[in-house]
Formats: C-alpha cells, structure tokens, sequence
C-alpha cells in the first residue's frame, strides 16, 4: 500500500461538484493541495478536473488550469469517468494515494478496485472538518468547502509542472495550451466513446467496464 510520501492523485468530478465562478475555481486546487499536505502527504500531488467540459465555462476552465490543475473531458459522465478511472489505474502500477471527488452515488463502490491495485484511498473528505466516510461528496460538505476558500489560497511563483489537458474521446497528439485544447473542444466532432479511437486503442475485456457495477 501506498505511504504520504508516495504520489497523490485527486479526480475532481467538477460536473457534480461545481464552482460557480473563476474567481473561486482558481483557489480550488491550491486549497486541496495544502490541505493534503497539512496532512502530512509529502509526495507529489496532481489534481484532475475531470468531467464534461464543453459544459463549463471557458473562465472558469482558464482559471482551474492556471492554478495547476489539469483538465480531462469526457463525454458521458459516468461512462466516461469510469473508463478514465479504469485506465489510470492500468498505468499506475506503483502504488499511490488516490481520492475521487464526485457527487455521484454510483462511484461510492470505487474503492475496492483500487485497494486491490495496492492504491491508498483517502477514504475521508479531507478539506472540512466534518467526518465523511466515503465519496460522493455530500453536497453541503462541497459547499461549505467552496465557502471556506480564501483570497489568500493562490501563492504566487511558477508551477512545478505544466498541467494535463486530455480529450477522453480522441486519439489526438497533445493538445499545446489551454487555448488550443478549448478550441478543439468547441470545434472537432467528437465521436461516441465506445467507438473513439482512444476507446479502441485503450480497448480493456468488457468485463472490466463494469468496474462501478452497472453504468446507466
């Protein structure tokens, strides 16, 4: 199993669990990493906004991105979380700290698949003072977390590293900055992702879909 000093990996749902402007979406990601790291998780820490983004706005995208957190997009929310999920730990065959934000019901059964890939589930919200047991996220909990966001949340300085920007539908070479990978967004026609060429590259046993139980 994995120890604080191993990496840190967080998927923030943002379809489930929304910032209302960019002003707030910018302070989201440094708060997790310091509240990790006031927990003693010295390993390096990546955070994920995962979900359907051609339904966010373009600000708040900016904003996320620019704080260090690095984009995925899916296309279907449950479906495409859950292949995104499934994949990642495929690739991450050394064990790491993971913890997914979601205020989905259907991913409170995450936990054992990673357990059994010797992943450490941060089982407790660890960005409130309140005792949560396990993802989703109670709705209340993700809002007192985004009242708690202080304007002081951002330091300054340059990123350790440049943020992920993935398309989940399409087979496509890196997208180069932020600005490229919302035009592609807005502009390519994205495909369904059981037939994507990302799909079919990355194609698993059709058991293993199934790793959340059945997906609506």
């Amino acid at each position: 199993m994995a120890t604080k000093e191993a990496e840190t990996w967080i998927f923030w749902d943002i379809s489930s669990c929304p910032v209302s402007s960019s002003d707030v979406a910018s302070r989201v990601g440094p708060c997790i990493k310091r509240a990790l790291e006031n927990l003693g998780y010295s390993g390096c820490i990546t955070i994920t906004a995962i979900g359907i983004l051609t339904d966010i706005d373009t600000d708040i995208l900016r904003a996320v991105y620019s704080s260090g957190v690095s984009l995925t997009h899916v296309s279907s929310e449950r479906l495409g979380i859950t292949l995104e999920l499934m994949w990642w730990i495929k690739e991450h065959p050394i064990p790491a700290n993971f913890m997914l934000i979601s205020g989905d019901e259907i991913f409170r059964r995450n936990h054992r698949f990673f357990e059994e890939a010797r992943h450490t589930v941060i089982q407790k919200f660890p960005f409130d003072q309140q005792d949560i047991d396990s993802t989703p996220v109670p709705s209340p909990v993700w809002e007192n977390f985004l009242a708690s966001l202080r304007p002081d949340a951002i330091e300054s300085g340059v990123l350790e590293k440049e943020p992920g920007l993935v398309c989940g539908q399409c087979c496509l070479p890196d997208q180069q900055g932020f600005e490229n990978f919302t035009k592609h967004l807005k502009t390519h026609v994205h495909v369904f992702p059981e037939s994507s060429p990302r799909m079919m590259k990355r194609k698993q046993p059709e058991a293993s879909l199934n790793i959340f139980g059945e997906i609506p």
